[in-house]
């Protein structure tokens, strides 16, 4: 009994003396090789290894160890050279042996073998091949999961086993995962710092490029408009307009850039798939920067696979996006007089499922090794220098990353310094089910038989509700329709509308409503107007002394007392040519241009959606459309 207990006295002092050594501030693996070299030299073994698992491989990495005849010196060192010795891999024991995961209060598992030669074990008996004889195993827990184990080895002769070195042998190991599970969370610590102060720097330069970007074009737009306004000479004043027009196009496309990246980062970033015409999306985003390749004396070629689909499924938008920033990229780093490719390829087909490769490839300035690592990362530009000389988001090439990778593809690039640019991408589209010859027809012909709509027409018989509470809102709309003659009263807000629809409900043709106002927003004040709308359809009469209901309750109150106070009578009604039954169009007018944005409007009663900034064009489409 005496033996034992000094025996276990020795185990305690030693399992402190390596918990205190692990305190250090020392490298990790120099003192997990103090620890095990002091189990080995209390238990005069002949070695003691720590195996790592790689379940990948299905194998295990010697990752400690320590062995009899290495001097003492050598244990202070943090790089201990491991023998010359047959690499055992015990893969298969660590997983035979041992559960996966350790839960709380659960008893270390120890495995032991007295004679690996007279073992019957096939995991035993490999440890013959590595000259070990007998051996203690006990597994290694990190985070709760299995890691790897401990092993203390004796060779030449087999050897007996205690169960109380066994049950040291556990404590030890415990105390050894500890360390390592320690180490593990300050390299996780370390590697976290580092990205984080990465990200730091990089959305920091990014903040620096985006004000660049930002006050570039509104220095143009204030300065020019200031320009403008002062001078009598009309070419100076439309000079001055032309570039307040371009700077605001650049502005837009950075707070686009802006929007998407945002969006994806939130992984709330949806493709919109519908059918298209392939060459019709590349002929799009050519036409984007062919302006510039003239301005700047390039030749740009386009090489379009005869095998692709005509006609196929998929978001053309992001697709024509795509191209366009590499074409846009090839473009501004691409020389003058310098040449620029666009090349399609169609890859294969599976299932109705195409695969089609696109790549544009110039003669530009290139870009080094080191910064290609870098290009598809958001808030990533080549280089500082790079950014202020040609300018640039950053984004677009991690936007065009975001939307390949959701089109089933991925993007890469090939480059060289001074040598010129490949950047090539994959996606996979499906074929439509309509027959390619029905589709087969030619563009910028197909041109020849639609009809020009015009642009401006006579709208003097239709009238407007304008509903929007921002007064310079209002003045745009006011000047840009001022030349079809159509009519337009205005409301400040929700409310404003739905009393000025009420009370004369005949008198508008179409309605514009911006969706965020004070008070009432476009949302409710459309429910407001459908609901009244549908009371006076269900009985084709007019409202008797204009009951004019509490606006401000809530829907369902309102809607009661539309029912409750409202007395409906036969007679004619105000005005002859108004149809009782008709439901009024109602276009939200909104900054709000995402998906679900859309769909809000459309939920909340609105026939359609208009996106700020205003396009003519789009609002004279509009027009067009639902007051014909």
């Amino acid at each position: 009994m005496n033996e034992e207990l000094k025996e276990r006295l020795g185990q305690q002092e030693l399992i402190s003396e390596i918990s205190r050594s692990f305190i250090s501030s020392d490298n990790t693996q120099m003192l997990v090789n103090k620890a095990i070299a002091k189990l080995g030299n209390y238990f005069n073994v002949s070695s003691v290894a720590i195996y790592c698992l790689d379940d990948q491989n299905k194998d295990t990495d010697l990752t400690y160890h320590w062995s009899a005849d290495q001097s003492s010196k050598d244990c202070n060192s943090e790089d201990i050279k491991t023998p010359d010795r047959i690499k055992l891999n015990v893969h298969e024991l660590i997983k035979t042996c041992f559960p996966e995961r350790l839960y709380d209060n659960s008893t270390l598992p120890v495995i032991s073998c007295v004679d690996t030669a007279a073992s019957k074990t096939s995991s035993f008996c490999r440890f013959v091949d590595d000259n070990v004889s007998a051996f203690i195993c006990a597994p290694l827990y990190v985070e709760g999961k299995l890691w790897g184990v401990l092993i203390i080895e004796q060779c030449k002769t087999p050897r007996e086993w205690t169960d109380n070195q066994k049950s040291f042998i556990a404590v030890a190991a415990s105390t050894i995962a500890g360390a390592i599970m320690l180490d593990t969370y300050n390299t996780k610590l370390k590697n976290a710092v580092t990205e984080l102060t990465a990200a730091s720097k990089a959305k920091s330069e990014f903040l620096s490029n985006m004000s660049h970007e930002m006050r570039t074009p509104m220095n143009a737009i204030i300065n020019m408009t200031a320009i403008a306004k002062k001078t009598h000479d009309v070419k100076r004043k439309n000079y001055a307009l032309d570039k307040i027009g371009d700077a605001s196009t650049h502005l837009l496309g950075v707070i686009n850039d802006i929007l998407d990246m945002s969006k994806i980062e939130a992984k709330k970033f949806e493709l919109v798939p519908v059918e298209f015409n392939f060459e019709k999306t590349i002929n799009k985003a050519v036409n984007v920067v062919n302006f510039r390749v003239t301005e700047k004396h390039q030749k740009l070629t386009v090489q379009i696979d005869k095998n692709i689909p005509k006609i196929m499924i998929g978001d053309d938008q992001r697709i024509s996006q795509v191209i366009t920033n590499l074409l846009g990229n090839a473009v501004k780093f691409t020389p003058e007089k310098g040449s620029i490719n666009l090349n399609t390829q169609f890859l294969g087909e599976e299932n109705g499922v195409c695969t089609i490769k696109i790549s544009v490839t110039d003669t530009g300035i290139g870009i080094s090794k080191e910064h290609q690592t870098h290009l598809f990362q958001s808030f990533h530009q080549a280089e500082s220098s790079t950014s202020r000389k040609y300018g640039g988001t950053g984004l677009g090439l991690s936007i065009s990353k975001s939307f390949v990778e959701m089109m089933g593809g991925k993007i890469w690039v090939e480059s060289e310094n001074n040598k010129g640019s490949a950047f090539s991408f994959t996606m996979q589209t499906r074929r439509s089910q309509k027959n390619d010859q029905q589709q087969d027809i030619s563009i910028n012909e197909e041109k020849k038989q639609i009809k020009p709509v015009p642009a401006i027409e006579d709208y003097s018989e239709f009238r407007i509700l304008l509903v929007e509470d921002m007064e310079i809102n209002r003045e745009i709309v006011l000047m840009l329709l001022e030349s079809t003659k159509i009519n337009i009263d205005c409301a400040e807000n929700g409310l404003l509308a739905v009393e000025m629809f009420i009370d004369e409900p005949y008198r508008y043709n179409i309605i514009f409503m911006d969706i965020h106002m004070p008070g009432m927003d476009g949302y409710e004040a459309t429910r407001r107007i459908r609901m009244y709308e549908d009371k006076i359809r269900q009985n084709p009469l007019r409202l008797k002394d204009n009951p004019n209901p509490d606006l401000t309750n809530d829907s369902m109150e309102f809607a009661k007392q539309v029912e409750d106070s409202t007395s409906f009578t036969y007679g004619e009604t105000r005005s002859n040519n108004w149809n009782p039954h008709r439901r009024i169009p109602i276009i939200a007018m909104t900054a709000n241009v995402f998906k679900e944005d859309i769909e809000h409007c459309l939920k909340a009663g609105m026939d359609d959606h208009l996106g700020k900034p205003l396009d003519l064009e789009i609002i004279m489409e509009k027009l067009n459309f639902y007051l014909k």
